[in-house]
């Protein structure tokens, strides 16, 4: 069953949303999508850094006490074996103008279902015309400005599960779901932060891992293509393998040890 916590409350079906909210309206606000395995919220710690330093940047207010009591009280009696939580903070409704400030911002959490089960173990990627700015907030942080990644994704949903997405210097960033990497050897490669990506939180747990040699490059679609593996990551599907690149067959090694190493580690077996 799902649970939503608005502001402080429990609340049941819908509720009323302010018609001034900057979340809605702008895009204002900055959001975590947390894998709950058990009732236990993982990597949480890590997500409500990344999301409270987001939150500083952009100038929002980040109080975490009450984001726990928010979280806490969703995760309450959870009973399910996978779910997801979301906790998303929205600048709130302010005076008009671009630049105006919010003493009481808009936190919405929520925990639902997730059918880990039925996620893809491989992806087809193709490349979206659409490149990431790795000038932007926008990219570098988990903001609920997410159109590029939508429209990247709409661009090539009939050709591929998801879309590659290049930086403004025409090298890989990311794609929509999550970020990238590439095997080759006993080194893995993933895009370094300049490239225009999000701080991954499994890639980052990724990057502290004995697998193999790990290091952040600049990375082109050569690389990718002339690779042993490439996969990708996220918080939810930890490790999915891409098959194709702009329907061209790529390496094969498998990445399955990994897959069950980060399974292990959230307790996902």
């Amino acid at each position: 069953m799902s649970v939503t916590w608005f502001n402080g409350n429990i609340v049941e079906g819908s509720f009323p949303l302010e018609v001034g909210d900057r979340g809605f309206l702008l895009g204002d606000g900055v959001f975590e999508t947390v894998a709950v395995n058990h009732g236990k919220a993982i990597w949480l710690e890590e997500h409500l850094a990344r999301m409270a330093q987001a939150a500083i940047e952009l100038g929002l207010i980040f109080n975490l006490a009450h984001i726990m009591r928010g979280v806490e009280a969703v995760l309450h009696k959870s009973v399910a074996k996978f779910e997801v939580l979301r906790i998303t903070l929205s600048r709130g409704v302010t005076a008009r103008g671009f630049s105006a400030e919010c003493a009481k911002p808009n936190l919405l959490i929520s925990r639902n279902l997730y059918d880990a089960a039925s996620q893809p173990q491989s992806m087809r990627l193709a490349t979206s015309k659409i490149r990431r700015n790795e000038t932007a907030p926008s990219s570098q942080r988990k903001t609920l400005s997410y159109i590029d990644g939508i429209a990247a994704a709409r661009e090539v949903m009939a050709t591929a599960d998801d879309a590659l997405m290049l930086n403004t210097a025409g090298n890989v960033a990311c794609t929509t779901v999550g970020n990238i990497f590439l095997l080759r050897g006993d080194e893995v490669l993933t895009p370094s932060l300049d490239q225009g990506i999000l701080a991954g939180i499994t890639r980052a747990i990724i990057l502290k891992m004995d697998h193999w040699k790990t290091r952040e490059a600049v990375v082109t679609v050569t690389d990718l293509l002339m690779a042993d593996a490439v996969f990708v990551t996220n918080s939810l599907r930890l490790v999915t393998q891409v098959t194709s690149i702009d329907e061209k067959a790529i390496g094969q090694r498998t990445v399955q040890d990994l897959k069950t190493s980060l399974e292990t580690l959230t307790g996902r077996i």
